[in-house]
């Protein structure tokens, strides 16, 4: 999302994050997204790993958050848009003329937290953010309806349902486009003749690679030419290797490692079709990445599932986590001869220009004219 508002508003908006410890923390920078230079201030830094940190990287945020506050509001703005709770929570009471705050998901990332110590704080956690969303003049969701309603049920009244405007995330469909798959395969030395899958994002146990995994494995007893190619890292990154070795599936099954998002669009445009088998998600911006290539999906039933996946047309949702269903609606999703057309038609209706459109009518700072 931040690639997305850079390449959107560019030098109008300062960056606050993370850095990857390539400069000086605590003050205000430049850095580059895409040919845009802007201000950018690294609050700490954080290196790309599937190892679990020491602390929480919510907490380790939320700290640098609160620790830098003249330094980060010495710019000068009044206004900011916020997609992470916790820093929601460490800046929603400085003085700001106006705060948007846009939900990635709408699910208690405490309640998934890989600490158990966060997992007792989760309901502390909701209350608190609630408080802080009085604040917040604009709140966005980028879900679906039903899940709305959910997190408009769990706050037991805190927030009305009024108050949330709907607003997927998007794809820059100018990175993640339509290539020749055979090409993208000769870069990455994938042979023609496979059936590839590819799944990318966080590895985490609530993506469910177990799921997929074994689905995986049930598909490959019928087509033993298929090729599960996982694009990106996570906590979960060494027990998945181990479960791959323990059935003998490493020459069938890879795992990448964190990639860039040119890296990934290759990966995307080399498969035959994209899988995800999350427990739960916000808006999928994996799935939106894998239309915008023209890919066939099959995911299991989450939050914006059914709004980019028309069954039978380019792909399926497969309700339950049954792996035999699964690999069927993989089997069946080779067979889907209108998936490319589809896809990108869907990815259209969330192209980088059109979210960054609706924004900036929803949010007066940005109403100025999108870049």
């Amino acid at each position: 999302m931040a690639r997305a508002l850079m390449k959107l508003f560019g030098d109008r908006l300062g960056l606050v994050g993370m850095d990857r410890g390539e400069g000086p923390v605590g003050r205000w920078t430049h850095k580059h997204i895409l040919g845009t230079r802007f201000r950018f201030f690294p609050a700490g830094t954080a290196e790309p790993s599937g190892r679990k940190p020491l602390l929480p990287a919510r907490l380790t945020f939320y700290a640098a958050l609160r620790r830098f506050r003249k330094q980060i509001l010495s710019l000068g703005c009044k206004a900011a848009f916020i997609q992470a709770p916790e820093a929601l929570l460490a800046v929603h009471k400085w003085d700001w003329g106006s705060l948007c705050f846009w939900f990635a998901g709408v699910g208690n990332p405490l309640e998934v937290s890989r600490y158990s110590f966060a997992r007792s704080l989760a309901e502390r956690f909701d209350k608190s953010l609630y408080s802080a969303l009085d604040r917040v003049a604009v709140i966005l969701a980028a879900a679906d309806e039903e899940a709305i309603r959910q997190l408009v049920s769990r706050s037991n009244g805190r927030l009305a349902g009024e108050r949330l405007i709907q607003l997927p995330t998007c794809v820059d469909t100018s990175e993640f486009r339509l290539r020749p798959i055979g090409i993208a395969r000769a870069e990455l030395g994938i042979s023609k003749d496979d059936l590839v899958f590819v799944s990318s994002g966080r590895i985490s146990r609530f993506k469910g690679w177990e799921l997929l995994l074994t689905a995986f494995e049930r598909f490959l007893q019928r087509h033993p030419n298929a090729l599960l190619v996982f694009v990106g890292d996570g906590e979960d990154r060494p027990i998945l290797q181990t479960n791959i070795a323990a059935r003998y599936l490493e020459s069938r099954v890879k795992i990448t490692g964190f990639q860039t998002p040119q890296k990934v669009a290759s990966y995307l445009n080399a498969a035959n079709a994209a899988v995800f088998c999350s427990l739960a998600e916000g808006w999928s911006a994996a799935m939106l990445e894998a239309l915008a290539c023209g890919k066939a999906l099959v995911s299991t039933e989450v939050s914006g599932a059914n709004a980019m996946i028309v069954p039978g047309k380019n792909g399926f949702v497969v309700s339950g986590r049954d792996p035999k269903t699964f690999a069927d609606a993989m089997e069946q999703a080779l067979q889907l001869k209108d998936a490319e057309a589809v896809s990108l038609s869907i990815a259209a209706r969330f192209d980088l220009k059109r979210f960054g459109e609706r924004l900036a009518g929803l949010w007066p700072p940005l109403r100025e004219r999108v870049a």
